[in-house]
C-alpha cells in the first residue's frame, strides 16, 4: 500500500509537465517558431508524461494516506521525476547532450542560475524552449515552497516550538493545513502577475517580462537574457522588489491579509535581522564601489542590487560585475551562504538558523564565564528549543561539508581555486551568481561530465537543504514510519 501510494502521488505529478509542455508548445505558436523539430521536443515528452500519469488516472484520482517517511520518499523521489522528465525536451531538441540536459534540468528545477545555454542559441531554436528552461523555474519554487517545505517538514512538529507556534498561531497558519498551502499557491501567483505586469509597463517586452517575472519571483535567475539583466536602473529596481519579497518569509505577507498578529510577525527577530542585512550589506558594496571610482548613484544602485540577488539567492548578475573588486565577490559569497528567510523562496543556511547560531555562540560564551547562569535563547516572546539549536548546527555542519567536498572534486579539474570555490557556493546556495570562467554559459558548459553531475547532486541536496535527502537515505530513515 505505502509503495502504491508513492507511485500514485509521483504519477500524479505528470500533470505539471503536461501543463509547462503545452504552455511552451503554445508560445511556440504564438511566436511563429513552430516547425517540425519544435513540435517533436514537446509532443513526445508528452506523449510519454501522459503514458506516466495514467497510473493517477486508473486510480480514480484516489489519495493514499502517507507515513511521514513516505512523504519524504515522495517529495525526493518525485522532484527527481520532475527533473528528468524536464531534460527530455532538451535532448530531442539536441541542445545538449543527456548529462548537459540533466545538468540543465536540474539547475531549473531548484532555481539555480546557472546554465550551459546561451539565451540567444535558445531563442534562435525557438521561444517555446526558451519559455520551458524559464517556466520549470517558477515550477520549482512553488515545488519547494508548497509541497517540500510545508508537506514534508512536519507542521505538528514545528508549531511545537514555543518561538514557531506563537508565530503560526497568531495568524492562524496551523489549523488549516489544506487552507495554508492554497494561500501560499495564491500569493506565488499574485506576485509573478504583479511582477510581469511592473516589467511590462517599465517598456520591457512581452516576452522578456514573462521570462523576467517568472525568473525573479522563483529566484531562478535566468532569463531570455541569461544571468546578467540588462535596461536602466529602474528595471533593476522592480527586480530588486520581487527578490527582497521572494526572500522573506511568506508567513509574513500571509499574515497582512490576517486578521491578526500583522505588527508582531513583521517585527519579528528574524525579519528585523533580515531587515538589516538589507541595509548594510548594500551600503557596504556602495563604499567600496565609490572608493574604486564609481559614480555615486550608479554605485548605489548596482550595489542594491547585487546584494539582494546574492541573499535572496537569485543570483541575477550585472555588467561589468566579474571586474568588481575580489572584496565584494567575497561579501557576495557569503551572502549567497546565509541566504534569506525561513519559509521564502530563497535557499541557504536562512537567516534565522544564521541568528539561532549566533545566539547559540553567545550563549556558550556566557556558560563558560558564568558556570551556574541558565541561559535560554529567546526570539520575540518565545524561545528557541535545544532541538532548534541542534538542528541549526547540523544543518550548517553539512552545508560547510557539501561545499568542502564539492570544491575538492572540481578542483581535481580546475585549479582556479575563487573561481572554483564561487561555482560551488552558488550550487550549494542554489543561486547563480558565479565568476570569471563560470560566469558564462560558456564556462559551465566546458565543465566534463562528471563534474557536472557532482553539481548537480549538490543543487538538489542544497535545495532541500541537505538533511531531507540525507534522511530518506540512511538505514533509520527507511524503517522509520513515523
Amino acid at each position: 500500500m505505502r509503495s502504491e501510494g508513492i507511485l500514485i502521488s509521483i504519477s500524479r505529478m505528470s500533470l505539471v509537465m503536461l501543463v509547462l509542455l503545452t504552455l511552451s508548445f503554445l508560445v511556440d505558436l504564438l511566436w511563429g517558431d513552430l516547425d517540425l523539430k519544435n513540435i517533436y521536443r514537446f509532443t513526445i515528452p508528452f506523449g510519454i508524461s501522459f503514458l506516466l500519469y495514467m497510473p493517477y488516472l486508473l486510480s480514480k484520482g484516489s489519495i493514499i494516506k502517507l507515513t511521514r517517511n513516505a512523504r519524504y520518499i515522495t517529495g525526493v523521489s518525485g522532484f527527481l521525476y520532475l527533473v528528468l522528465m524536464g531534460s527530455l525536451p532538451l535532448i530531442i531538441s539536441g541542445e545538449a547532450d543527456p548529462i548537459g540536459s540533466f545538468f540543465e534540468s536540474m539547475a531549473g528545477f531548484t532555481t539555480t542560475g546557472i546554465s550551459i545555454q546561451d539565451p540567444l542559441s535558445l531563442l534562435d531554436s525557438g521561444h517555446g524552449i526558451m519559455f520551458f528552461r524559464v517556466a520549470i523555474q517558477w515550477v520549482g519554487g512553488l515545488y519547494y515552497l508548497v509541497f517540500a517545505f510545508m508537506l514534508l517538514s512536519d507542521l505538528a512538529d514545528v508549531a511545537k516550538r514555543s518561538a514557531d507556534r506563537r508565530i503560526f498561531s497568531r495568524i492562524g497558519l496551523v489549523p488549516n493545513l489544506s487552507s495554508l498551502l492554497q494561500n501560499l499557491t495564491m500569493l506565488y501567483g499574485i506576485f509573478t502577475v504583479t511582477a510581469f505586469l511592473a516589467f511590462y509597463i517599465s517598456g520591457t517586452g512581452l516576452f522578456d517580462s514573462i521570462c523576467l517575472s517568472l525568473s525573479t519571483v522563483s529566484t531562478g535567475g535566468y532569463t531570455s537574457t541569461g544571468r546578467v539583466i540588462g535596461g536602466g536602473s529602474g528595471i533593476h529596481l522592480i527586480a530588486v522588489l520581487f527578490m527582497f519579497m521572494a526572500a522573506m518569509g511568506f508567513y509574513v505577507h500571509m499574515s497582512i491579509f490576517s486578521a491578526k498578529g500583522r505588527r508582531k510577525t513583521i517585527l519579528d527577530t528574524e525579519n528585523i535581522t533580515y531587515f538589516t542585512i538589507i541595509l548594510i550589506f548594500p551600503l557596504v558594496v556602495f563604499l567600496i564601489l565609490l572608493f574604486e571610482g564609481m559614480e555615486p548613484l550608479s554605485s548605489l544602485w548596482r550595489g542594491l542590487f547585487v546584494a539582494i540577488s546574492a541573499i535572496s539567492t537569485t543570483g541575477f548578475m550585472i555588467d561589468g560585475l566579474d571586474s568588481w573588486p575580489d572584496s565584494i565577490k567575497l561579501l557576495l559569497l557569503l551572502l549567497m551562504l546565509v541566504g534569506g528567510s525561513s519559509l521564502s523562496l530563497a535557499s541557504g543556511l536562512k537567516v534565522q538558523r544564521a541568528l539561532l547560531l549566533l545566539k547559540g555562540f553567545l550563549g556558550e560564551v556566557r556558560r563558560a564565564s558564568h558556570p551556574n547562569a541558565v541561559v535560554t535563547l529567546r526570539r520575540g516572546e518565545g524561545t528557541y528549543s535545544d532541538e532548534a539549536l541542534e538542528s541549526a548546527n547540523m544543518t550548517f555542519f553539512y552545508l560547510v561539508s557539501l561545499l568542502g567536498i564539492t570544491m575538492l572534486v572540481v578542483l581535481m579539474f580546475r585549479g582556479d581555486l575563487f573561481n572554483v570555490m564561487s561555482l560551488c557556493v552558488t550550487t550549494v546556495s542554489n543561486s547563480g551568481m558565479a565568476f570569471g570562467e563560470f560566469s558564462t554559459p560558456e564556462g559551465i558548459s566546458s565543465l566534463n561530465w562528471f563534474v557536472k553531475l557532482v553539481l548537480s547532486v549538490t543543487m538538489l541536496l542544497g535545495r532541500f537543504e541537505i538533511l531531507l535527502p540525507l534522511y530518506v537515505l540512511t538505514l533509520r530513515g527507511l524503517k522509520y514510519d513515523g
